[in-house]
């Protein structure tokens, strides 16, 4: 994603304010009416790079669509008649944290994750249950005339609701009736149903080129949202805890959707939604034999949305990984955080390495600037940023977060009393207590004629040492 001309070199001198976390993101792209509402305050019209803030109200009208991008470049497509709240949010880079909760009461939605971090948890909850996704690609419609459809295009995930829970993994999808019905295993949906519904909800998201052509942030924009990745995790979690309760914007009826999604109203009719069920019932039999008969290439059209949801979600990592970077290089207060910021990038997604660090050197303008090039000390010993820390090491000689102390010990296990020590490979076996010690005799070269004792070695001619150099 490509970036405006840095107006503003100097970095943030002073830390970042607690209040900054509040910004958790901005609208990149904005069709017809859509509004936000936070606690008791009036409702506000969103426009295009407008701020999204925690805990808001994010309503779409009839033939509203609306495409928000996180903090750290995830993106959450809606379509029209829709209500989310973003009921959690915590992003730090430099410890390698992210953290979100998206809350669906109604309307088609669809997320793409962006960034990597290591300690990542993303969960999108709908009136029937929770899906806790990771490095995924999620969509699905809520509406109160048919039961919450929910697709996993990329990643993994875990739905679960009071009465169980379900697994999905690429090209799965799910329906759910309610919070009490049993989540249904992945494999028993019917293709039809799924393809249908899939396409149902495409037709009514933003198109693919909202995200492919993304507005530009400029510099002011993206200070703040990198003063506000540099809150720590705890400090973010603490201020999202004083927030006050209250309830979800509830569905104002059925929308437009639900006469194009017939295969899962008939679906849930004839019960096929019910995880606890374990056989056929002749209703049920007759149709998915119809539905397969009316739709032959309901196969074809779901390995197509999973090979897009692929495609999609390489380039949203892409895109997302830029954007953390520059906004971080744009609020750093030093190299050294400039630093820790990049090395825990880079051990989160290795394969990003080369990107990570030509972003980081790239946004960063600060005077020091110069040290990003300098090698960094860790417990004494100086290794390059954006190299691997020695197992039991944290980057830069920083204490280690949340996610690091959960991680098991990488050091070898120490030698237990009264064993011997192990032998390492390619070294002689070590000498034992109370035997004489093994005279190690070089020997002879190949070829050469060992000479009698008392009998000296003859001298070597020219041209034997030739051959014996050529062998």
């Amino acid at each position: 994603m490509a970036v405006a001309a840095h107006a503003d070199d100097t970095p943030a001198q002073t830390s970042p304010a607690p209040t900054a976390a509040s910004e958790i993101g901005r609208s990149i792209f904005v069709a017809n009416d859509v509004d936000g509402q936070t606690g008791d305050a009036p409702a506000r019209h969103i426009a295009v790079n407008d701020d999204i803030l925690f805990e808001e109200d994010i309503t779409t009208g009839d033939n509203a669509k609306a495409v928000l991008e996180f903090r750290d470049g995830s993106t959450f497509e809606v379509g029209p008649d829709a209500a989310v709240r973003i009921d959690e949010f915590v992003f730090n880079p430099e410890e390698s944290t992210s953290h979100k909760t998206l809350s669906v009461t109604r309307g088609v939605f669809r997320y793409v994750s962006a960034y990597v971090a290591s300690d990542q948890d993303t969960k999108i909850a709908t009136p029937s249950g929770q899906m806790g996704i990771r490095g995924s690609v999620a969509a699905g419609v809520v509406d109160p005339a048919v039961p919450d459809f929910l697709y996993l295009g990329e990643g993994s995930a875990t739905f679960t609701n009071s009465a169980g829970s379900s697994n999905l993994q690429p090209g799965n999808s799910i329906a759910v009736p309610s919070a009490t019905t049993a989540p249904m295993a992945p494999d028993a949906m019917p293709a039809p149903v799924a393809a249908q519904a899939l396409q149902a909800i495409d037709a009514r998201l933003p198109p693919r080129a909202a995200l492919a052509n993304r507005p530009t942030a400029d510099d002011a924009w993206l200070k703040r949202a990198g003063a506000a990745d540099l809150v720590p995790a705890a400090e973010q979690q603490r201020s999202a805890a004083g927030a006050a309760a209250r309830p979800l914007p509830t569905a104002r009826g059925p929308s437009g959707i639900a006469g194009e999604l017939g295969l899962l109203a008939e679906a849930n009719r004839v019960n096929l939604f019910d995880g606890r069920q374990r056989t056929r019932t002749p209703e049920q039999t007759a149709f998915l034999a119809r539905a397969a008969h009316d739709n032959p290439n309901a196969s074809v059209t779901l390995r197509r949305f999973t090979t897009e949801a692929r495609a999609m979600h390489s380039a949203n990592v892409t895109a997302g990984t830029e954007f953390v970077m520059r906004g971080v290089g744009h609020a750093a207060p030093s190299a050294e955080v400039m630093r820790r910021v990049t090395a825990a990038s880079v051990h989160a997604n290795p394969g990003a390495a080369a990107l990570i660090t030509h972003h980081a050197a790239d946004s960063y303008r600060g005077p020091d600037r110069g040290e990003l090039n300098r090698p960094a000390r860790t417990g004494g010993v100086e290794r390059p940023p954006g190299q691997k820390q020695s197992p039991g090491q944290t980057p830069y000689g920083r204490q280690p977060n949340e996610y690091e102390r959960r991680q098991p010990s990488q050091q070898p296990q120490q030698q237990q009393r009264g064993q011997p020590p192990q032998q390492q490979r390619g070294q002689p076996p070590q000498q034992q207590r109370g035997q004489p010690p093994q005279l190690q005799r070089p020997l002879p070269q190949r070829g050469a004629p060992r000479p009698l004792p008392g009998q000296k070695q003859p001298p070597k001619k020219k041209d034997d040492q030739k051959d014996q150099n050529q062998r």
